[in-house]
């Protein structure tokens, strides 16, 4: 595990594997930058106005970002992941998941 900083954020890269790490620092790199901690919008706010439109997923996120659904053959472990004060948390899985939790909602899409 690493930290990979982007726009004020923190992003804790999770490999097991550390001829890995250049991949998923590429990938940090991809997927974060629409997220700041200078914007006053919640994390899922500024994904959505990012992307527009996110569809919705079915599934569970745990207190540790495991994403468990009963679409996925097996739960998935989140390869990198940021916790943004007062703004929610995000966990990026392998495949284009993507997981926004904050106080009020959890919210799971995936971006290709």
């Amino acid at each position: 595990m690493f930290i990979h900083h982007a726009n004020g954020i923190d992003w804790l890269v999770i490999t097991a594997f550390e001829e890995l790490k250049t991949i998923f620092i590429e990938e940090a790199g991809e997927i974060p930058f629409c997220f700041s901690t200078a914007s006053e919008l919640n994390l899922i706010d500024q994904a959505k106005r990012t992307y527009g439109y996110l569809p919705t997923l079915s599934g569970v996120i745990t207190d540790t970002g495991t994403f468990q659904s009963q679409d996925n053959e097996e739960d998935l472990d989140p390869q990198l992941a940021c916790l943004v004060e007062g703004r929610g948390r995000v966990f990026i899985y392998h495949g284009g998941f993507v997981a926004f939790v904050d106080n009020e909602q959890t919210f799971i899409t995936r971006m290709d």
